[in-house]
Parts: C-alpha cells; sequence; structure tokens
C-alpha cells in the first residue's frame, strides 16, 4: 500500500523540475527516504483516540545537514508541499485523522552530515472559524520569515454580517474547508471538506476552487482558479473572505 503513495510521490517530483532535484540531490539524501520517513513515523506515533479515530501527527520537521540545507534552500517550497500532500495521501489510505493542517519544513543541525537526516513531529491543531470567531491555535511554528512582494497580504473573515477577524496568508498554500486537516478551518454547512485554496505564487496570490459541492465565488462570480486582487470578495458557503494586501 505505501508503494503506491510513494511512486506517486516520485512521479510528481520528477514532473516539478525536469532533474533539476536529480541535481540537487547528488548527495545521499533523497527526497523519496524522506517521504517514507515520514509515513513511518505517522504509523509508529498513531494513536486511536475517542469515536474510534485514529489520530497522527500533523506537524513535521526534517532535520538535515548544513550542505543539504543550502542545496535544497531553492526547492525547500515545493518539497515541502509535495511531502505534505503525501502524508495527506498516506493519511486516507490508512484512515488516519489530523488536528491540524499537515505541514513538514526544514531545518538545518549541526551534528548531521551530508545525507544523513531525522525527523520530528507534533500534533498542532489549526485555525479554526466558528461562531464568528477564528480560534488561533497554540503552534511552534515560526513566525513567516520570507517577505511577500507587494505587500502583506490577508484575508478578513466574517461569517454572515458578523464582525472579520484577520487571518494572515503566511504559507504558500492556505487550505480552506470544513476538514480538521485544513489551515483555516471553516465551520459551516455550506462548506465542502476541502474546498478551496488561497495559493501564494510569486507576486500573484491566487483562489483556486477544489471541485467543491456549491462552489466558490470571488466578487459573486463562481470560479475555478482567479487572480484575487485588494478587496476581492471570495464566498464560501455561508462565509466570507476579503482578501487585503497592504501596499509597501
Amino acid at each position: 500500500m505505501h508503494v503506491g503513495v510513494l511512486q506517486r510521490f516520485e512521479r510528481r517530483l520528477e514532473g516539478m523540475v525536469e532533474g533539476a532535484f536529480a541535481r540537487a540531490f547528488k548527495s545521499e539524501l533523497q527526497p523519496v527516504e524522506v517521504a517514507s520517513a515520514i509515513q513511518r513515523e505517522m504509523d509508529e506515533r498513531a494513536a486511536i483516540v475517542a469515536q474510534g479515530r485514529t489520530l497522527v501527527p500533523n506537524d513535521f520537521v526534517v532535520e538535515i545537514s548544513h550542505p543539504d540545507g543550502e542545496r535544497l534552500a531553492v526547492y525547500a517550497d515545493s518539497l515541502s508541499q509535495e511531502l505534505s500532500n503525501l502524508a495527506r495521501e498516506h493519511a486516507k489510505e490508512q484512515g488516519y485523522s489530523f488536528v491540524g493542517p499537515v505541514r513538514v519544513r526544514f531545518e538545518n543541525a549541526d551534528d548531521l552530515r551530508t545525507g544523513m537526516f531525522r525527523i520530528r513531529s507534533g500534533v498542532i491543531r489549526g485555525s479554526t472559524v466558528e461562531g464568528g470567531e477564528i480560534r488561533q491555535p497554540m503552534s511552534d511554528m515560526p513566525p513567516p520569515s520570507r517577505g511577500f512582494s507587494g505587500g502583506r497580504p490577508r484575508l478578513l473573515v466574517s461569517t454572515e454580517g458578523q464582525e472579520s477577524h484577520t487571518y494572515d496568508l503566511t504559507t504558500p498554500v492556505t487550505l480552506l474547508g470544513r476538514g480538521t486537516d485544513c489551515d483555516l478551518r471553516l465551520v459551516d454547512p455550506g462548506v465542502s471538506r476541502h474546498h478551496a485554496e488561497i495559493r501564494v505564487e510569486g507576486p500573484e496570490v491566487v483562489a483556486v476552487d477544489l471541485g467543491s459541492t456549491n462552489g466558490t465565488f470571488v466578487n459573486g462570480q463562481p470560479i475555478r482558479r482567479v487572480t484575487l486582487r485588494d478587496g476581492a470578495r471570495v464566498t464560501l458557503g455561508r462565509t466570507t473572505l476579503v482578501f487585503r494586501r497592504d501596499r509597501e
């Protein structure tokens, strides 16, 4: 069962940068080995909780050597995203549950030689919008270090006319939906489990509908994918997100 998920991961890596990954990983550090280790970490730390749910870690830190860290720097975001996808797929196959968004990040460690790595994992709740309020998680996630050009992107979140709350877009992809593994979980019956994504793509911020049941609307129009301008209103179910970006 593991093989299918790993093979799909390998294929996505190959399609990503046409061999650039292969050149980056001339050392012994192989993304597939990291992916396999993340699967093992989930299996070993799986805990059965109430209602027969099996809970697994959703926050992973991959510690690597400084030379590998330098080699990986250009690909770290893409690889983190693909490793997160792999963890979600593995969880789906095994029937595991997350209590927050799946995140994978890389950190350099002084005591590791080239090609070596180790994984730390944790269970960290995501942000939830319920009853007109955003409940922020307790998190050991470091504040975002990279600035986005063109101002700090964020969402003003409100449900059926209630006061709006700010949610900063600090990661390349923000998953919106009713599922517990979403970056911003919307407790709204009109919202699908994985409803839409807000993607930061260079200078642009893009909203993408993920085949939701009730659709995603930007300024009243149904969308599949659209670039967001400052002030755009994104509607999912009864929840409205106003996209804002400070001008620098």
